[in-house]
């Protein structure tokens, strides 16, 4: 017997007496306590061998604490094994995540180039308008008629063309979106990308 004083538990281990009633024969008096500084009560052994006699098994509170001992030390093992498995995973979740962004990002250039070489094309396009229209304007006869076509002609290439302008600064928004958000997954410890 190493110990001299036991919680409820142990003494209910102890004397195999429920905490019920070692609860109330320390409320009745018939069994004397003392408080730890956290307010939890605590019995002497001399106490629980005055109330109990030979009911008391002292051995059964050793084991029990040194099985509770080892159970908590295989559950840090565990814990730390999970926590580092946790970490691998949400590491690999975020070089995936990393990789993706870069993927979209690429996407985005491209489209973007393509985009920026479909704005030329509309814009030589016009310009060839132009000059048919001025190479139009000096023959005789036709005339309203051909400026009432190339008139349409300009209003769709400029349709177009705006409308490339407008998904151009979309795209290039998106982009930008993109890369404001990888710059600042970038920049999280990793602790916060562990927490979300």
């Amino acid at each position: 017997m190493s110990k001299t004083q036991y919680s409820i538990s142990q003494a209910h281990r102890i004397t195999g007496k429920s905490r019920t009633t070692i609860s109330a024969h320390m409320d009745s008096g018939k069994l004397s306590f003392q408080k730890t500084k956290g307010g939890n009560r605590v019995l002497e052994a001399s106490e629980l061998l005055r109330v109990y006699g030979d009911d008391c098994n002292f051995d059964l509170a050793e084991t029990s604490n040194s099985k509770q001992a080892a159970q908590r030390s295989r559950a840090g093992e565990t814990s730390e094994s999970e926590l580092n498995s946790d970490v691998q995973v949400v590491q690999q979740k975020l070089e995936r995540e990393v990789q993706e962004r870069e993927r979209e990002r690429e996407q985005y250039r491209q489209q973007i180039d393509h985009l920026q070489d479909a704005l030329k094309l509309a814009q030589e396009g016009h310009n060839k308008a132009t000059l048919l229209l001025e190479h139009r304007s000096e023959r005789v006869g036709d005339w309203d008629q051909s400026l009432r076509a190339l008139e349409e002609r300009l209003a769709n290439y400029e349709k177009r063309a705006e409308e490339e302008r407008e998904a151009v600064r979309q795209s290039k928004k998106q982009a930008m979106q993109f890369k404001q958000a990888y710059e600042a997954e970038k920049s999280k410890s990793i602790w916060q990308k562990l927490i979300g």
